[in-house]
């Protein structure tokens, strides 16, 4: 196809601007003046402003300067963005970003204060020093700094504006204690905690069922880093003293179920909560006969843990397949070859215990089904042997005798052969 040399220059010329503006035009800048001034209303010269932002766009950016001694800075960043500033110093801090919804040109007043540090000495009621109790340091209720007591029992802040804060101190184990602290260049405190329990109620339940049944009786398992014991469960509900503020993990303990344990913090008040399990998962097989003629079928149930029909439980013979239980866990299972053959149901991971079915040949004067006949559906109507005892059998060889009615005839034929010959001898 041939192409105008003039589109292929305009084309050209397209794409070079399309490169050079990274593919999409971005937002136009705009130059914040900001102003650092410490907590007396000084200008504070020599310190590095930084800004971070994000456009309406996603798109995410940076940039720093230091004040001038008027205690200025220059920086730009895109116009509508949301920016937050801050600043990077030894001297001065903030506790917290100045935050600029949407950026425009504008003269902005950054406050900072001289920074200052707090070390907090945990020690509990014996003086002794606490490692891993949680410090937290508020500001007018929210949360600035936290951190944990280190081996000697000892906290460091960060670096805060000087002035006064709320400390918590808590640990498990102890309760929450907490006190004013006052920051400076570098205070120090020490906080005592007091150990204390409170009581948990436990209450056990099988989720299989809806609603939850109780399991009235077995044990649950309670540990955390300050407690670990079993307590007994009685009536479907077990009940403890604990030590306070502390995370728990909760387990039922009975034979023949399975646990889904629980986590649960326990605060400084009493506590009650349910924990779950299950029986553990488990497959019988019940055959409808114990002795099967080969080439017959045999019913299989197949019942689950709680003597539920299971249905689609896959049902084995000798190691084979032989079909899928329906709704109500039954299946029909043949009987191919003579011998014990071993029935197995299965359910994804879970297997029966394996039962035999004896498989049963039918051959001459066998008696498959015990009823004392040489016959294979135990008539006994056969005998060879001359004895009658009920008068049923005629007793007789004769190709003849099966035929109804005849042994009656030939008697009475006899009898009349018999007065005619009689007749005859009168005579």
């Amino acid at each position: 196809m041939n192409v105008p040399r003039s589109a292929l220059v305009g084309a050209t010329v397209l794409f070079i601007a399309v490169v050079a503006s990274g593919g999409a035009a971005g937002a136009d800048p705009v130059t914040l003046t900001v102003s650092v001034a410490d907590e007396d209303g000084d200008a504070v010269g020599g310190v590095t402003v930084e800004s971070t932002w994000e456009t309406d766009d996603g798109e995410t950016g940076t940039a720093a300067g230091t004040t001038a001694s008027n205690g200025n800075v220059l920086l730009d960043v895109p116009e509508g963005a949301s920016v937050e500033l801050d600043v990077d110093d030894g001297t001065y801090v903030r506790n917290r970003p100045l935050r600029i919804a949407n950026a425009s040109a504008t003269n902005v007043e950054l406050g900072v204060s001289r920074s200052g540090t707090a070390t907090v000495t945990v020690v509990d009621d014996r003086n002794r020093s606490q490692a891993d109790a949680r410090v937290t340091v508020r500001e007018d209720g929210r949360a600035i700094d936290r951190g944990e007591t280190d081996a000697d029992g000892v906290y460091e802040t960060a670096r805060l504006e000087r002035g006064t804060y709320d400390v918590s101190v808590v640990k498990p184990g102890y309760l929450e204690t907490e006190r004013s602290v006052t920051v400076s260049r570098n205070a120090e405190t020490t906080v005592a905690l007091e150990r204390d329990t409170v009581r948990l109620d436990v209450r056990t339940f099988d989720d299989h069922f809806d609603p939850p049944a109780p399991i009235e009786t077995g044990a649950i398992r309670v540990s955390s880093s300050v407690y670990d014991g079993e307590v007994s469960v009685t009536e479907g509900t077990a009940s403890l003293t604990v030590p306070v503020n502390a995370a728990y993990t909760i387990a039922v303990v009975k034979d023949g179920y399975d646990a889904t344990p629980k986590r649960i913090r326990v605060r400084e008040s009493p506590a009650s909560t349910n924990v779950t399990a299950r029986r553990t998962p488990t497959l019988s097989v019940t055959p409808a006969n114990e002795r099967v003629l080969v080439g017959e079928t045999t019913r299989v149930t197949v019942r689950n843990a709680y003597d539920e029909p299971a249905a689609d439980a896959t049902v084995e013979v000798d190691g084979d397949a032989v079909g899928e239980t329906d709704d109500r866990g039954e299946v029909d299972v043949p009987i191919s070859s003579a011998g014990n053959r071993t029935i197995v149901a299965r359910n994804e991971d879970v297997a029966s215990d394996p039962v035999a079915v004896e498989g049963v040949e039918v051959a001459d004067g066998t008696d498959p089904d015990g009823n004392g006949s040489g016959d294979a559906d135990g008539a006994g109507n056969d005998s060879d042997d001359g004895d009658d005892p009920d008068g049923t059998a005629n007793g007789s060889d004769d190709a003849d005798d099966g035929v109804p009615g005849f042994g009656v005839v030939a008697a009475v034929l006899a009898l009349l052969a018999a007065g005619a010959a009689g007749r005859l001898r009168d005579r």
